[in-house]
């Protein structure tokens, strides 16, 4: 039965030729299970074959059901094989199979070296052997079983030695390794699932979307595909479309459980994107209930807990912590190297790993860049870029290891159990968290530490609830002394702006002009993610518009094609008394230079609330179109108070919603003067703090000295 199951369609095409066992068994392998399951349960009912015939039957069906995901009734049918059976090689695959499907790697290990010896020639055990291998992380001893494998132009060796690329972090060998096989055997579902996320893993963004409408052609919308749709569409912006994959993938859950979970963690993003953040306040409990190994999760729900200012939060955080505490694993890694947790007398100079997973064409890596570039040549300290997520030809690295006196490590490459001693070999002194809990995070490698002084700043918007994390760095304005929300590390403000705005010349802001005003009616505008846009906020921008005639409100949240997200978006409006007649919806541009052309459709642009912006409020001022705020009490609503403070135009930020209302209004009557003078609100970017990225490093570097003093001093007294 092996030469049929691992062989390749266009091997298996006299299938009238077969016995009915054996077309059975061709047809699983070419994906026709309707036919198989006909054929199977035909031949165990007796009518096709008797004793032997049903008993492989019988092996088949657990196989099916293997393929199907459905991991419970594969073992109730395993259970039903007679025990004389169950020593041959096909019945040991299809019960570490079943294994290998279970959630918890318990049911793997110990696995007796005499299980493998009794059935060594089976080609299936020894795939089955490198899977297990795969899965409880040892990389070594997998590669070296496929160097051994005698059969290296089978399916399922192509699939195992692409895994063993991902868990390397090669993701662009892992793709192109496996581009043949999905050429070969598209109808393969398993084979479709596995190329498509590893065409989105590896960045491939060309090759993504014709990957998935070609598996969907061949399938249809089938539950293995469903994850992979929902994360293209919100890739695109389209989270309408990304809202209805999720629910079909829900569905079928709903009526064949299966072994692979939910991607729980894009199911609330589609809902969030769509505007319904508010309802992370009212979810379930269980969602709540977030284990070590569901770090997405975790961070999906902190990041959207933090944008409502929800107290939530904190448990969720904490709870994670200690179940990754308990974690084997994780205890040995925190154990390997105390080094990180001593600080040491440096004679003044500092090695700074700045840690990211966002080194690409993000606002983290743009500010990034712009403080490096501006400070090339006046630095005191010793700084290193440290890069965790690979983004292929998205990436920024060479533009930063372009920078004469920074070092960029690429630790993406390395699995995930290696990166922790990668950094550490660094041997930075201080470790500046630059991502929180937004995608492609290392907070992981914070809670065991990486340095004696570790920092968050500017990639997370709110406290990281990780007691190893030290201080989190911002200014007066985001941390005002009233200062309420949770927090679990040191404060520490910055006597300037937390930020500046001075674009590298890699990027388009350094050379395109201001945008040039529109005319007609006063046009309000946000290009803020639908995810902003809060009810309260929607009631505000519509009161607004209600008290100036002509006005209009100009958005920009998703794409043009996503009718879905703009009907849904429509129904809020509607019930939040803005009229969307009144509004205009931008397309988004394929290029950044054409995106900030846009702003020439706006005369004012408002911030969302509770949860602001702070890139679109440096772009806005820099495009010549000023901003208002609502200043709220914490961080996330606090960014483009920051903002506009550091550009000396603290008078655009109201305290109230109706002081917002007020001074929109006020500034409307004022709209002659605000198109002639577009160009003032660039100079007061350039000639404020905000504008000044030199100093903000010169600022930056004076913390990092005095805190990592304070540190050592109290690592001393600790002792």
């Amino acid at each position: 039965m092996e030469d049929l199951l691992l062989a390749w369609p266009d091997q298996l095409l006299e299938l009238q030729s077969l016995d009915p066992l054996r077309q059975a068994a061709a047809a699983l392998r070419l994906g026709d299970w309707s036919k198989a399951e006909a054929l199977l349960l035909a031949i165990e009912a007796g009518r096709f074959g008797i004793g032997d015939q049903q008993v492989q039957a019988v092996q088949l069906l657990v196989y099916l059901r293997l393929l199907q995901e459905r991991n419970q009734e594969a073992v109730a049918l395993l259970q039903r094989i007679a025990p004389e059976a169950k020593g041959s090689a096909f019945c040991r695959w299809l019960q570490l199979q079943c294994c290998l499907n279970d959630e918890s790697d318990l049911a793997l290990a110990p696995i007796p070296e005499s299980f493998w010896n009794a059935s060594a020639d089976s080609l299936l055990m020894q795939l089955a052997r490198i899977a297990v291998a795969l899965r409880l992380g040892d990389l070594v001893g997998a590669e070296q079983l496929l160097e051994r494998f005698p059969l290296p132009d089978c399916l399922e060796f192509m699939r195992l030695r692409a895994r063993l690329l991902q868990a390397q972090g090669k993701l662009q060998q892992a793709y192109d390794f496996l581009t043949g096989a999905f050429q070969r055997f598209p109808q393969h579902r398993a084979l479709a699932r596995h190329y498509t996320v590893l065409a989105i893993e590896a960045k491939a963004r060309t090759q993504v979307v014709p990957a998935l409408r070609q598996a969907l052609s061949n399938h249809g919308e089938v539950a293995e595909l469903l994850p992979q749709v929902t994360q293209v569409k919100l890739l695109q912006r389209q989270p309408g479309l990304a809202r209805r994959s999720a629910c079909l993938d829900r569905l079928w859950v709903s009526v064949q459980p299966r072994a692979t979970p939910t991607n729980r963690s894009n199911h609330l993003n589609c809902y969030e994107q769509c505007g319904n953040a508010e309802w992370f306040n009212h979810l379930h409990p269980s969602v709540f209930t977030v284990h070590a190994a569901e770090l997405d999760l975790l961070a999906n729900l902190n990041l959207q807990l933090a944008s409502l200012e929800s107290p939530a939060g904190e448990q969720l955080t904490q709870q994670f912590i200690a179940s990754l505490n308990q974690a084997p694993l994780f205890q040995q890694l925190c154990a390997a190297d105390p080094q990180p947790r001593k600080g040491v007398n440096t004679g003044g100079r500092l090695r700074i790993a700045w840690i990211s997973g966002d080194v690409c064409e993000h606002p983290v890596a743009r500010f990034l860049l712009s403080f490096l570039e501006a400070s090339t040549g006046q630095r005191q300290h010793q700084h290193l870029l440290v890069s965790t997520q690979a983004h292929g030809p998205e990436s920024l690295e060479a533009v930063f290891a372009a920078l004469p006196d920074l070092e960029v490590v690429d630790i993406s490459k390395y699995p995930p159990d290696q990166r922790f001693a990668a950094v550490r070999a660094l041997q930075p002194h201080i470790t500046i968290d630059l991502s929180g809990w937004t995608g492609g995070n290392f907070l992981t490698g914070f809670i065991a530490r990486l340095a004696p002084l570790q920092i968050t700043y500017l990639g997370y918007f709110a406290s990281t609830g990780v007691p190893a994390m030290d201080v989190w760095l911002g200014d007066a304005q985001l941390f005002p002394e009233t200062m309420q929300e949770w927090h679990t590390e040191a404060i520490h403000r910055l006597a300037r702006c937390f930020i500046a705005w001075q674009p590298s010349q890699h990027f388009p802001e350094a050379s395109i002009d201001v945008a040039s005003a529109p005319s007609g009616g006063i046009r309000f505008g946000s290009f803020n993610h639908t995810r902003k846009f809060s009810d309260a906020c929607l009631r505000l921008w519509g009161q607004l518009l209600e008290s100036i005639p002509d006005s209009s409100l100009v958005l920009k949240a998703n794409a043009s094609g996503d009718t879905s997200t703009q009907e849904l978006l429509r129904r809020r409006m509607l019930r939040a008394g803005l009229n969307p007649e009144r509004v205009h919806w931008l397309p988004f541009m394929a290029t950044s230079r054409d995106h900030l052309h846009q702003y020439a459709q706006i005369d004012i642009a408002l911030d969302c609330f509770p949860n602001g912006g702070c890139t679109t409020s440096c772009e806005a001022l820099w495009m010549g179109v000023p901003v208002i705020t609502l200043s709220g009490r914490s961080y996330v609503s606090r960014m483009s108070t920051a903002v506009l403070h550091g550009a000396g135009l603290p008078e655009w930020c109201a305290s109230s919603p109706q002081a917002y209302l007020d001074l929109a209004i006020a500034q409307a009557e004022q709209l002659t003067h605000l198109r002639q003078s577009r160009d003032h609100w660039r100079r007061q970017v350039q000639t404020n703090p905000l504008g000044d990225a030199a100093d903000l490093m010169q600022h930056l570097e004076g913390a990092f000295s005095a805190l990592y003093q304070q540190r050592c001093a109290a690592l001393a007294a600790s002792r």
